[in-house]
């Protein structure tokens, strides 16, 4: 079970790094309409490219960030209180909050890219993005992901508690 956990969680890595690189895409077509506006010119589908790609790498990268350790809490108290303590607190937070919320962003989200589709709808601008059915499909793949990381990260603190205390992300501390 540990190698399962271990591997699903390693591709769950793998796509954390892979919206870091929508943002260099964004990046770059920022740049590029930023130029063309001192040309007085602009890219209506450019401008919506943006919105997506913040919005896609964003809900893609919340499921690394859990996987990283990297999520808010409220640190104050959680160092005050004992390790098993803090075991239970996060076991049961998953089940009871994170879980049952990504579940309602999961049916929600679906039903939204559901009747997006199912009207063909797309920009309402001229020279817009077609399709955003698409961009809207990311709202469930993110609450699938979620709920996939929420599960594995209360099964990894339940078999090993020490893992509260690591993180490679930068959080102030």
């Amino acid at each position: 079970m540990s190698k399962l956990v271990e591997r699903i969680e390693a591709w769950m890595e793998n796509l954390g790094r892979l919206s870091a690189w929508m943002l260099l895409v964004l990046l770059a077509s920022i740049v590029l309409q930023v130029s063309l506006n001192f040309l007085n010119s602009s890219i209506t589908w450019m401008e919506e490219l943006q919105w997506y790609l913040y919005g896609a790498s964003a809900m893609v990268a919340l499921s690394y960030t859990m996987t990283r350790n990297g999520h808010v809490r409220v640190e104050i108290i959680h160092r005050k209180l004992s390790l098993r303590t803090r075991q239970i607190l996060e076991v049961i937070w998953i089940m009871v909050a994170l879980i049952p919320l990504y579940m309602v962003t999961l049916t929600h989200g679906w039903d939204f890219m559901v009747e997006s589709f199912r009207i063909g709808e797309g920009s309402p601008d001229p020279g817009g993005m077609p399709f955003r059915w698409v961009v809207k499909g990311f709202i469930p793949i993110a609450s699938l992901l979620l709920i996939l990381t929420a599960l594995l990260r209360g099964i990894r603190i339940w078999a090993k508690p020490e893992l509260l205390e690591e993180t490679e992300l930068i959080h102030g501390d």
